[in-house]
């Protein structure tokens, strides 16, 4: 059995058993390789833009003799995906930006599938909010840690029978943010960058995650403290940073917020629990 990356994994566990899976920029091709070789999908494409890594890809799906089962082929995105050849699009190992412009790119193709799962290496906000303002759900989240980073990995219900509302403990959580933040874009756009689904379930990985960009937020607020003192009568660099150190007091005042929800709410639940 092929053996994955835990984010790799969490990309796999989220397929469908029994769909046919198109793996866009498949890179090494082990992906597909796991999926065929667990029973999960009978069939997969392993796509890639780049002629080397497809060429890896096609040797190691011919040295575990799954030629039959996986197509390889050069494609920028989905470009070269025919119609009904998978129902289950997989995007892994790629920044946010380079994720929309293939979902911008497939959009005509996009009602056809069952699901998206996609783990956005950066901009994952906007990964998000795409996916919401194109009439798509996100019904399922995991959140990996590895080798020193984060990766999200977002399951994408795509089809309109598949839409739901939001979960009672994600609907929970967004009311107490709300009513502690006081305002609904604040609170709107916590939830683009953190994942609701993952704020909802109290995720275990969240809080190293919030931990991690609160320290950060505030070695930033403290360096620019530090500019606006050296700024002193340099009245227009002295302005510029004070707006920055705003944004920063801001962002940081979310995510404490957030921490401390979910601390309450984790302990609130403990209780019940005894």
């Amino acid at each position: 059995m092929q053996k994955l990356s835990k984010r790799l994994q969490a990309a796999a566990d989220f397929v469908t058993v029994g769909s046919c899976a198109a793996d866009i920029g498949t890179d090494h091709g082990f992906l597909p390789i796991y999926l065929i070789q667990s029973g999960k999908c009978p069939r997969a494409v392993a796509m890639d833009i780049r002629k080397g890594p497809l060429e890896r890809a096609q040797e190691h799906i011919a040295a575990a003799g799954l030629e039959h089962q996986i197509r390889v082929r050069l494609s920028d995105g989905m470009r070269e995906l025919k119609k009904g050849e998978a129902d289950s699009v997989i995007m892994t190992g790629m920044g946010g930006l380079t994720v929309l412009h293939i979902l911008d790119d497939a959009q005509e193709m996009l009602a056809d599938f069952r699901e998206i799962i996609l783990e956005p290496q950066s901009d994952i906000a906007k990964v998000r909010s795409y996916v919401r303002e194109h009439q798509m759900y996100i019904d399922k989240e995991d959140l990996v840690y590895e080798a020193g980073k984060f990766y999200p990995v977002l399951h994408v219900a795509v089809q309109p029978r598949q839409k739901e509302r939001m979960c009672q403990a994600e609907q929970q959580m967004y009311q107490l943010l709300l009513e502690k933040l006081e305002d609904t874009k604040r609170t709107a756009d916590l939830f683009d960058q953190y994942g609701g689904c993952l704020i909802g379930s109290g995720h275990p990985v969240l809080l190293k995650m919030l931990e991690r960009d609160e320290k950060r937020d505030l070695e930033i607020l403290c360096g620019l403290e530090q500019g606006i003192r050296a700024a002193g009568a340099k009245q227009g660099a002295k302005e510029t940073l004070q707006v920055r150190k705003k944004e920063v007091q801001l962002r940081l005042e979310e995510i404490q917020v957030l921490v401390e929800t979910l601390a309450l709410e984790r302990q609130a639940s403990n209780i019940k629990n005894q």
